[in-house]
């Protein structure tokens, strides 16, 4: 007795092989070949899992989420970066007078590298765990450069943000 191969199963479910295919795996079914019938009712199950797979998308907020993830994991290994140095920091400077027992509602932070300035500034938003981020990236001898990301890391070298300078 014949028997036929995954290929031929798989576009026999699918319903796109050649008709002489097809009639022979309908006759060789009607025959009652068991081997046979377990691998139709095998490739029958996984096409009918494969098409109820399209409803369970997750949703489109998700693959943004993932999107950006892979985006800022990788954008930075294909282009050339710098790694910026700390200029300024307004918590490495004291309060004014009269005002030391005050928290300061915003920190201002300035990173300079190969003539490129970013100009940072942090706030604290209505909950503790959102943070406002608002700057700019200047560059000696012109008003704005183009095409300049960039990428805030955490202490364990995880993209934490990524953003790209406006258009010039």
């Amino acid at each position: 007795m014949e028997h036929f191969p995954e290929q031929a199963w798989t576009d026999f479910v699918r319903g796109v092989s050649q008709t002489t295919t097809r009639t022979g795996i309908e006759s060789h079914l009607q025959r009652g070949c068991s081997s046979c019938k377990t691998s139709f009712k095998t490739w029958n199950r996984l096409r009918d899992i494969t098409l109820s797979e399209k409803a369970c998308a997750p949703p489109e907020s998700a693959v943004h989420m993932v999107k950006q993830q892979f985006k800022v994991k990788y954008s930075h290994e294909q282009s050339s970066s710098v790694l910026a140095s700390l200029s300024f920091d307004t918590f490495t400077q004291p309060l004014a007078f009269g005002m030391r027992s005050a928290t300061a509602v915003a920190r201002q932070l300035v990173y300079e590298a190969e003539g490129v300035t970013v100009d940072l500034r942090l706030s604290v938003q209505v909950s503790p765990s959102q943070i406002c981020m608002v700057g700019q990236v200047l560059e000696k001898g012109s008003a704005s450069p183009c095409n300049a990301a960039i990428i805030v890391w955490t202490e364990r070298g995880y993209p934490l943000l990524e953003e790209s300078a406006n258009e010039c």
